[in-house]
């Protein structure tokens, strides 16, 4: 739970255990926790409101990247040097459109972008040496990167794009999921650059090969990568929605009379994991009578395997912030 949310419990559960009589009055706690939900929603949308305008302004930044690197990009050939001034420009571009227009799939561009531009500076700035321009572009677009990566910003690019009374939250990673976006993404990152610089040295036919192969993950990795920034726990009128097409093979529904608790997770649960074995804490929603959901295909199902479940678990990126805002909803 976030800080105020995990103090405010920690608080009252202390006040009770060490002053029962103190609890006698329900209501009154009840006000102080619904204080502190309040005081937490406030604070939340304030954080939110400041690392979003930090992130825009980041990625206008990452803009300067190119004259900052001016000179090192003078000294290098004209393929590698052009090559990276055209990929620098491009991904900025990409960036900055996705800030301008915040969806799930510019979530998905501008997280591939951003990181992407910090790692052609690093090779530009081993290639060439470090420099005061090298160090200033290199700084800059580690920090958008960075913003870019945090829970609040994906948060925004997907509740942005939402319909109507629709409220979605972006789901955690799993990590054995995360390693192998980052493997596969460096990897193709690398093979593009080794393919520059084959054609460079006149290495045609390697080059060749890790251009192909490269092109070939440009095609297929961005799909890939786009199914986690549609991983989503959303609130609509009528109840709540798993949209989760990584580790469900059907979206999974349930009505708002359907569901009768929400909350974080504890030592003692025994509700089925539809994470993806995501790591941190997660939340439990707990269903009046049991129902269906379908995990995604695997080698061993490929056809995917049905359970009966009355809770289950999920990981929004911002849990605490999570169970606030649906336990508070009037139609929750």
């Amino acid at each position: 739970m976030d800080t105020v949310g995990a103090t405010t419990l920690l608080f009252l559960e202390n006040l009770c255990s060490t002053h029962p009589s103190n609890c006698a009055n329900e209501s009154s706690i009840g006000n102080a926790w619904h204080m502190a939900e309040k005081r937490e929603r406030i604070n939340s949308n304030n954080t939110t409101s400041a690392l979003v305008w930090a992130s825009r302004l980041s990625v206008v930044a990452t803009g300067l990247t190119v004259p900052f690197l001016t000179n090192a990009l003078r000294h290098m050939s004209s393929v590698t040097g052009t090559s990276s001034t055209i990929a620098i420009w491009a991904l900025w571009s990409i960036a900055l459109l996705s800030t301008l227009v915040p969806s799930s799939t510019g979530l998905t561009a501008i997280r591939l972008a951003l990181p992407t531009i910090s790692v052609i500076v690093g090779a530009v700035g081993i290639a060439n040496g470090i420099s005061s321009g090298v160090v200033a572009a290199l700084a800059i677009s580690l920090l958008a990167s960075l913003l870019v990566m945090s829970a609040e910003i994906g948060n925004s690019f997907i509740e942005l794009a939402a319909y109507g009374d629709e409220r979605r939250y972006l789901l955690r990673c799993p990590p054995a999921m995360l390693v192998v976006q980052i493997l596969s993404w460096l990897v193709w990152v690398a093979l593009t650059i080794v393919a520059i610089n084959f054609f460079d040295n006149e290495a045609f036919v390697p080059g060749g090969i890790a251009a192909v192969t490269a092109v070939f993950l440009t095609i297929a990795l961005p799909r890939r990568f786009h199914r986690f920034s549609r991983r989503w726990l959303v609130s609509v009128p009528a109840g709540l929605v798993i949209h989760d097409h990584v580790v469900l093979a059907e979206t999974a529904m349930f009505m708002h009379n359907a569901v009768i608790e929400i909350g974080i997770e504890t030592a003692q649960s025994e509700a089925a994991d539809l994470s993806g074995k995501c790591a941190g804490l997660g939340l439990v929603i707990t269903l009046k009578d049991f129902d269906t959901v379908v995990f995604a295909g695997t080698p061993k199902t490929p056809g995917g395997s049905a359970i009966h479940v009355k809770s289950m678990r999920v990981c929004p990126t911002r849990p605490g912030r999570a169970v606030t805002e649906l336990t508070s909803a009037p139609s929750a």
